[in-house]
């Protein structure tokens, strides 16, 4: 049995789709658990319009993604929790994808597939990877996550995965008080303390359509600075863990040019260096962003298109 929540703020467009799409999975053994963060549109009656007993709405004051993401999984009654943001949807196997991982790889704490980009005007793709995987064939355990994760793409995103809920409570679930990138470290904790299993299989869609998806606040120091960098010392027995907090700043330093805030940008580079400094995507990603800024191309796209080359 696996709990699926689904945190909701506004997405009154989008929250059906996302239900739906968990309804239509060929592997039927699930909750849905709606959190309704404080929506202020018609979010939750169209979740309440919805019929079927598997759903369960819980509606709160806006506290943000991980708060309700966090009250989520204690309304949770299994042991397994899927997530799903309310903009995003599955394909018709991705639970029973996921069932299939856990049957396989008891030992394993996350259980994760692959998925697509969808962005608007640009052809559905999916993940680019840095690295090969650490196993043969189409799924397997995924020993080297920080060294996949350093690099422009995640091999998981917040749609893509489910985790024992065991081992979420082990750090705390996600932290309160990020604006921004609460995901990416709680998957990076996760590591600390399990192993991932992963099938190459993409299952869901990541929709990258709306500003919300892209505000990332650019501060001189953040919550999720110091975040990153305590894993030097809490995962210093993972490997690719000095290049995937290197690769943390590395992207901190992107939005800090985007931004035109040079000092920042020099702050965030020598982070990187110090971290890492035997990487030439450091240098290329700096290039390539102020060439994204002086000619007004997406930087995705001129990612992706260098990425496919190499192949």
């Amino acid at each position: 049995m696996i709990s699926v929540i689904i945190p909701l703020y506004n997405k009154e467009r989008y929250i059906k789709r996302a239900i739906c799409s968990v309804l239509n999975q060929s592997f039927g053994n699930f909750e849905i658990i709606v959190i309704n963060d404080g929506s202020t549109d018609n979010s939750a009656s169209i979740v309440e319009s919805i019929d079927d007993t598997r759903i369960k709405l819980i509606n709160q004051k806006n506290t943000g993604v991980s708060a309700a993401r966090n009250k989520g999984i204690a309304e949770s009654k299994y042991n397994f929790i899927a997530f799903l943001d309310a903009d995003d949807e599955w394909k018709e196997n991705h639970l029973a994808i996921i069932a299939s991982l856990i049957e396989k790889y008891p030992s394993c704490g996350v259980f994760a597939t692959s998925y697509y980009f969808l962005k608007k005007g640009i052809a559905p793709s999916t993940p680019i990877l840095p690295n090969r995987f650490s196993f043969e064939g189409e799924e397997g355990i995924m020993d080297n996550y920080y060294e996949m994760a350093a690099g422009t793409d995640f091999p998981i995103h917040m749609s893509s995965f489910a985790v024992r809920k065991t081992e979420i409570q082990k750090i705390e679930g996600f932290p309160i008080g990020i604006p921004s990138g609460e995901d990416i470290i709680t998957l990076a904790r996760l590591f600390t303390v399990c192993d991932f299993a992963y099938s190459k299989v993409p299952t869901s869609i990541y929709y990258i359509l709306y500003e919300t998806k892209n505000e990332r606040p650019i501060q001189k120091m953040q919550p999720l600075d110091i975040a990153f960098d305590s894993l030097l010392t809490t995962a210093a027995q993972r490997k690719g863990v000095r290049q995937f907090v290197s690769s943390w700043h590395k992207r901190r330093m992107v939005g800090a040019i985007y931004a035109h805030r040079y000092r920042l940008m020099f702050h965030e580079f020598g982070k990187a260096f110090l971290i890492h400094p035997f990487q030439k995507k450091l240098y290329t990603s700096m290039l390539i962003t102020f060439f994204s800024v002086w000619t007004g191309k997406d930087l995705y796209s001129i990612n992706q298109k260098l990425k496919r080359r190499k192949r």
